[in-house]
């Protein structure tokens, strides 16, 4: 393959995959005063445990702005963000790595 059909396809490959951002219902962000300063990368897609003992998801984030690299997370993650639109509700979906979006809350 020749170094401008590498260009070619590397370029698509980037363009496919800027486009597939989380939609404005599953994106959320952090509430007023929170950080993600204690958060890291997740090495090897498997984060292990906290100090208090807890186990960490390795999850992706869907902001408003894109998605995070998988980062290591506890399960009350959710308490520090806000979905974008109002009646949904944050939760982690099962996967490698893991979800974080907001989903439409059931009480409405």
């Amino acid at each position: 393959m020749t170094w401008r059909m590498r260009g070619v396809l590397g370029v698509a490959l980037a363009g496919v995959m800027l486009s597939c951002g989380p939609s404005e219902d599953e994106a959320m962000k952090l509430k007023e005063g929170s950080t993600l300063d204690d958060v890291v990368e997740c090495p090897y897609l498997y984060c292990g445990y906290d100090n208090q003992g807890e186990f960490l998801l390795c999850a992706e984030l869907l902001f408003e702005y894109g998605r995070s690299p998988p980062l290591c997370v506890d399960s009350r993650i959710c308490e520090r963000l806000d979905c974008l639109k109002p009646g949904r509700r944050c939760v982690a979906f099962d996967g490698i790595p893991y979800q974080i979006r907001c989903i439409k809350d059931d009480d409405d």
